[in-house]
């Protein structure tokens, strides 16, 4: 778990790790070997995966787009899509995250939790070394917190690193192995 107050640096640290900012000083290492994460991409070819607080969801499209936006499979040198190709991709990442959804609803449809676990979703798509979860929970009431706690669990055990940021601190001993507080 990585915790701390508004302005502690939670957010810089989360993306320096994701690539999207470079850090001043210091070093980033993965498995004990230094990287330089120039950019996103760099983050994702590292196999680190960020799912930020908001969704970067595509309203219109379905469940199984969104999870491969970005990476639809062609059937044509052409580019035309390969359908079931993408709905097969989408069925292996449920089942790999213990999930069920409609694959063929549009994600604007579905409600907040199940939002969000399609935004978790793409994330586990790229097959992760690290994840990295910006307050997953922040918009979800709370009876719904604990499907999201028990999926973060089940990634961990797989061998996912979780780098899970949160205000809730009731969450925090059901997640975390370690605490790193940030001050100043």
């Amino acid at each position: 778990a990585l915790l701390g107050r508004n302005g502690a640096g939670k957010s810089t640290l989360v993306k320096a790790l994701s690539g999207a900012l470079q850090p001043d000083e210091g070093s980033i290492l993965l498995e004990g070997e230094a990287v330089v994460l120039t950019d996103p991409a760099a983050a994702h070819r590292h196999g680190i995966a960020t799912v930020h607080q908001e969704l970067s969801l595509v309203p219109g499209l379905s469940v199984a787009e969104n999870l491969t936006l970005g990476r639809w499979p062609r059937r044509t040198p052409a580019g035309v899509i390969d359908r079931r190709a993408v709905r097969h991709e989408a069925e292996r990442v449920l089942a790999v995250m213990g999930e069920s959804l409609p694959l063929d609803r549009e994600v604007g449809d579905l409600a907040t939790a199940e939002q969000q676990l399609v935004e978790i979703a793409k994330a586990v798509a790229m097959d992760p070394r690290v994840l990295i979860l910006d307050e997953p929970t922040s918009s979800l009431p709370a009876h719904e917190v604990d499907a999201l706690l028990g999926l973060v669990r089940r990634l961990a055990d797989r061998g996912v690193a979780i780098i899970y940021v949160s205000h809730r601190m009731s969450e925090i001993p059901r997640v975390a192995d370690t605490i790193t507080v940030l001050r100043d």
